[in-house]
């Protein structure tokens, strides 16, 4: 436990602080790389079924805190293939595991929560057999990408397209070799 953070696998009883973080994050993080109106649009009330229903399935998710006070959290997972993904990302990714969402509340960023929960999903992804880890970034989030770097990840210069409410953005792919956790 740094810094008085601790990592515990998340709970359905978890959904609503985990929505939180989820549009809390967002609003904070995406601020002039996403339309205004979509990220004031984002209601936290809405997602937490979605999270309960996905908790409920799902062990791969991780929540820091203080005391009770959630900080944060991180999804993973096997490597997502998408049909509009670039043919290379498809080739060189099967085995890989991915980090899904990784989250730190506004309020708690640059105090070791990323890192709690970054060595807590680095920990899982070794226990399931993964030797590889990708994520996608959105481009222009300096902050996340030098946080990913810090961690170990390196920019693939796969960029790709998306879109969210008919905005078009970029996002990195980066990824890391895992290192046996000592």
């Amino acid at each position: 436990m740094a810094n008085g953070v601790s990592v515990r696998r998340a709970t359905r009883d978890d959904a609503a602080s985990i929505a939180g973080i989820h549009v809390d994050a967002w609003r904070h993080n995406y601020r002039g790389l996403i339309d205004d109106d979509t990220l004031v649009s984002l209601d936290a009330a809405l997602k937490v079924e979605t999270w309960r229903e996905a908790l409920a399935d799902d062990a791969s998710v991780f929540v820091a805190s203080r005391g009770s006070d959630m900080l944060g959290w991180v999804r993973t997972g096997p490597f997502r293939q998408t049909e509009e993904a670039r043919p290379e990302v498809g080739a060189m990714t099967p085995g890989w595991a991915e980090l899904h969402g990784f989250y730190v509340s506004p309020r708690a960023q640059r105090q070791g929560v990323g890192s709690a929960l970054w060595h807590r999903a680095h920990r899982w992804c070794l226990d399931q057999g993964y030797r590889d880890v990708g994520l996608w970034v959105l481009a222009g989030n300096v902050v996340a990408i030098r946080f990913y770097a810090s961690c170990g990840f390196r920019d693939l210069e796969l960029d790709q397209n998306f879109e969210i409410a008919g905005q078009a953005l970029v996002e990195k792919l980066m990824a890391r070799r895992l290192d046996p956790v000592s």
